[in-house]
């Protein structure tokens, strides 16, 4: 989606986009979706834009080899809380290991 912003706000076209919006377009789609497919197992669940953020950084952070500079530069944030936060493994994988001891 291309555009600019202003005031906070998404600028597309001629229409303004709040990140309110956003979230609500988004789960809308997931929830459209998971109507629409067969078993549970192919769900989505409940979409939002910042947990691609966070599975972006995570995969980021793999990939890299942890480069904290790679990822400074990728996520905007050189401080180690932030940094944490998003590279932490998501729910499920973390369970999984916790599943393999």
């Amino acid at each position: 989606m291309k555009g600019t912003t202003h005031g906070g706000h998404r600028v597309v076209g001629e229409h303004w986009l709040s990140p309110r919006t956003i979230n609500t377009i988004v789960g809308e789609v997931g929830r459209i979706h998971d109507l629409e497919v067969d078993g549970p197992e192919r769900q989505l669940g409940t979409l939002r834009p910042h947990d691609a953020r966070h599975t972006f950084a995570y995969r980021l952070s793999a990939a890299s080899g942890h480069n904290r500079a790679e990822l400074e530069r990728r996520l905007g944030h050189a401080n180690d809380r932030y940094l944490r936060l998003y590279t932490n493994p998501p729910e499920d994988i973390a369970a999984g290991w916790a599943e393999d001891l």
